[in-house]
């Protein structure tokens, strides 16, 4: 018995990628596994299909990367916020882990923690990377100090109460 399509709210309309696409390709090693990933822009500069290629052709890696990959890039297509996308990938946990060869992420707890952070810095402004926690070392520097937050403690009876000389 075949079951009624389920939508949520209105259909959303896929944007359609230009013909002639700009974009970058970034390798990448985590923990000496060679990976790839190319973005590449839609026709309004946005960010619009993403490949990832990992393992041999053919084998259960590299179909699920090309998966997860298919799965963004209609995301995007179809109005998914890149954020949404990097706030679930981002401080995932799986092999290959590690360090990576990339100075501007030099460690990954995953391919999909990788893949959310290069995004991250390549599409996303600093301001969106700043909710996101995601920023370079470089930014974390530049931003202004701020005031520490009061230690408080946690009692049964009173809930919440400061601790003093913090």
């Amino acid at each position: 018995m075949a079951h009624p399509a389920r939508t949520r709210g209105k259909a959303s309309t896929q944007q359609r990628m230009p013909r002639t696409r700009q974009g970058t390709t970034t390798a990448f090693e985590i923990g000496g596994t060679e990976f790839f990933v190319t973005a590449n822009a839609d026709d309004d500069g946005e960010l619009g299909e993403v490949f990832a290629k990992f393992g041999k052709a053919g084998s259960t890696t590299a179909g699920l990367m090309d998966l997860v990959a298919i799965a963004v890039s209609v995301g995007l297509q179809h109005g998914v916020p890149l954020e949404t996308f990097v706030a679930k990938f981002k401080d995932t946990r799986f092999e290959p882990m590690g360090p990576t060869d990339d100075p501007e992420v030099p460690t990954a707890t995953s391919v999909g923690d990788y893949l959310a952070r290069r995004l991250a810095q390549d599409w996303l402004d600093v301001d969106s990377r700043e909710q996101l926690n995601l920023l370079t070392p470089e930014e974390e520097a530049l931003r202004p100090a701020t005031a520490p937050t009061p230690l408080v403690r946690r009692t049964p009876a009173t809930g919440v109460e400061p601790v003093l000389g913090s």
